[in-house]
């Protein structure tokens, strides 16, 4: 799990330069409280994530930009990454509301083996530590407050949600939610 965080950051990284400075991009760094919901799994999550420039073809939906993602929990439970799109709605200034919507895989557990006696050790170990999310591909759903501290470096206090929604699977939907804080830094011409 150490392994593909370094990673991810690393490709974040030195992508950066090469990355056009003609239009706004943003690295983000942040941490989570993860499993709110069910508090079936422990430890924070830490987070990577690049968001692109507003795609001008897409203004018919408000000009989102495109963001990628990843989410590594520190007990080495269910990680996640994911791609979609992400809206940025001003309140103030400085102020603004991100919504953000896309797809994300998990490797998470999908379910226990129903076949298996209810005593089955390994059974209930799963059903006691793991959140069984039923499908690897899941729906990644995040609300943001981010505040601009300057034109390049910005917080954000944020929820996110990943589920199949029982539209991308049927039947088991533990799915995850978690919530945390976020660090940006942002690039190029706005």
């Amino acid at each position: 799990m150490k392994t593909c965080v370094l990673a991810a950051m690393g490709a974040a990284l030195l992508s950066a330069p090469v990355l056009a400075a003609d239009h706004e991009w943003e690295f983000r760094l942040g941490v989570t409280a993860h499993d709110l919901s069910d508090h079936v799994e422990d430890g924070p999550n830490i987070t990577v994530g690049l968001v692109g420039p507003q795609i001008e073809a897409l203004s018919l939906i408000w000009t989102p930009r495109p963001y990628v993602y990843g989410s590594f929990n520190t007990n080495e439970l269910t990680n996640f990454g994911g791609a979609g799109l992400e809206w940025d709605f001003n309140i103030t200034e400085n102020l603004s509301f991100q919504p953000a919507f896309g797809l994300s895989y998990n490797d998470g557990v999908r379910d226990i083996d129903r076949t298996a006696p209810p005593s089955d050790p390994n059974r209930i170990r799963l059903a006691t530590t793991r959140s069984l999310m039923g499908e690897h591909i899941l729906f990644h759903t995040t609300f943001a407050l981010n505040y601009e501290f300057s034109d390049q470096i910005t917080v954000a206090a944020y929820y996110e949600h990943i589920s199949h929604g029982q539209i991308l699977g049927s039947g088991r939907n533990q799915a995850l939610d978690n919530a945390g804080i976020r660090f940006g830094y942002r690039w190029g011409q706005r």
